[in-house]
């Protein structure tokens, strides 16, 4: 089976509907014509039927009756002849226009009748269809002109002329098709043009190259494809650097324990290490260092991707944080860090418990863990154009002005120079992001204090209980 492009098809499309056009245009001019012209013809014969009925009128004043034509072929030959439908140039004595007779050219669908209805000259008329033309003498009429219709074209410099105006259609007609060809090839390519330049794109795309943009200056439906196809190819590009991002991350963040694990055990096997409780101490320091880390790229995976299993339900958000400040108040008072709260008696959400529980703790941890030097902990619950607000904020060193967007990304430390042990997986923070946009709220950062810079502050909105939609 012949495959046709679509170029092809629109092609034929375009020329199909030309040639259809021009063969309805050609058939309707065709018709149109034949019947105007006739027409015309008929409207001819009735102005001769009137210029004829004024010379019968004079004839007959001049002899009195209608002897002088009764059976006289050549006077109505003389009277009628006129068969050219051209008016004199020179008008005749008396200033009236008249034809020019031709002889024995008298028409064949006329006759002449006395004012008894009796056949004096010309041929014989019958029909429905006949045309009348009285003739006046002072007013009263005398006699009648009778004239059948044109029903066809009859002489030859008519058939002519028609033949020559149908020849010249459909020289025209040929003419406006190879015209129609050639819009309909042009028209095609420019349509097509831009398809091809995205299948093109598409065939790069799928080899991999992200790197491939079509033009989108057209406003039709093509532009915005275009438009939508560079911003999908957007995103897979930068979904495709978030990947080998994210696995350049965690083949570093692995390599280091497993590396500790592996000299320890060499050592171990060489006699270098003794195996004792404390290097098999070490050992599972190291496991366990792992074991967490896996944990928190399994929850981030899980959570991005919507796996979290999300049971929301009417909970008091200011009783659960109060739990969680019980929990941790010991700890951070370990560190120099006291906890001061703000917050209302109750505050209803409809969120999970246990994943709200797992945010509060990661936001706890990460105090505990980054907030060095800090000696209070400003926590703040209210509510704002009906949402929860819950406000973080210690005074610590806090984090650089270039360090705060990047603080809910993945593997992110602030301290490079932090190891996994003191400084955690770096993942605590956008498992954080993860929970809050999962409740349909949001999170960020900032200084504690702007004038100079220091401190963090970490802010999150949540709906309040009916607000989710």
């Amino acid at each position: 089976m012949v495959k046709i492009g679509i170029t092809a098809r629109l092609f034929l499309s375009l020329l199909i509907v030309s040639m259809l056009t021009a063969v309805g245009v050609g058939l309707g001019t065709r018709w149109s014509f034949t019947r105007g012209f006739q027409g015309y013809l008929n409207e001819v014969e009735a102005r001769r039927m009137e210029a004829m009925a004024f010379e019968f009128s004079r004839a007959y004043q001049e002899h009195g009756n209608w002897d002088f034509i009764r059976n006289n072929r050549e006077a109505w030959e003389r009277y009628t002849g006129a068969i050219g439908r051209e008016r004199a140039t020179s008008p005749r004595p008396g200033g009236d226009s008249i034809y020019y007779a031709v002889p024995d050219k008298a028409p064949r669908r006329l006759g002449l009748y006395d004012e008894h209805g009796n056949h004096l000259a010309g041929n014989l008329q019958a029909g429905a269809d006949l045309r009348y033309q009285p003739v006046l003498v002072d007013g009263k009429m005398v006699g009648t002109l009778a004239g059948a219709p044109l029903r066809g074209l009859q002489e030859e410099a008519e058939q002519t002329f028609q033949a020559q105006q149908q020849r010249d259609s459909l020289f025209i007609g040929l003419g406006t098709l190879v015209l129609a060809a050639l819009a309909a090839m042009l028209l095609a390519r420019s349509f097509v043009a831009p398809t091809r330049r995205l299948i093109a794109a598409a065939s790069k795309v799928a080899a991999g190259d992200y790197g491939v943009r079509v033009p989108h200056a057209q406003r039709d439906e093509l532009g915005t494809l275009a438009r939508n196809f560079n911003i999908m190819v957007a995103t897979l590009e930068s979904n495709e650097a978030l990947r080998r991002h994210f696995m350049a991350d965690i083949s570093h963040e692995l390599r280091t324990p497993l590396s500790v694990l592996q000299a320890q055990l060499e050592a171990m096997e060489d006699g270098i290490e003794p195996i004792d409780a404390s290097s098999l101490k070490a050992l599972m320091d190291e496991v366990a260092t792992l074991s967490r880390l896996v944990d928190d790229m399994r929850q981030i995976t899980l959570s991005e991707v919507g796996a979290f299993d999300y049971r929301r339900e009417p909970l008091d958000l200011a009783a659960l944080l109060d739990s969680e400040v019980h929990k941790w108040r010991d700890p951070l008072a370990q560190t120099g860090t006291e906890i001061l709260v703000e917050r209302p008696s109750t505050m209803i959400i409809d969120g999970d418990t246990v994943r709200l529980r797992q945010l509060l703790r990661n936001l706890f941890n990460n105090t505990l863990r980054h907030a060095e030097g800090a000696t209070q902990l400003r926590i703040s619950l209210h509510i704002m154009r009906q949402q929860a607000v819950l406000t973080l904020a210690d005074n610590g060193p806090g984090v650089s002005d270039a360090g705060l967007p990047m603080l809910f990304e993945r593997f992110w430390r602030g301290d490079h120079a932090r190891s996994r042990t003191t400084g955690g997986s770096g993942l605590g923070l956008a498992i954080c992001r993860s929970i809050v946009e999962a409740h349909g709220g949001s999170i960020g950062a900032m200084h504690t204090h702007t004038a100079t810079p220091r401190g963090l502050t970490i802010r999150i909105t949540l709906p309040l209980s009916g607000e989710i939609a």
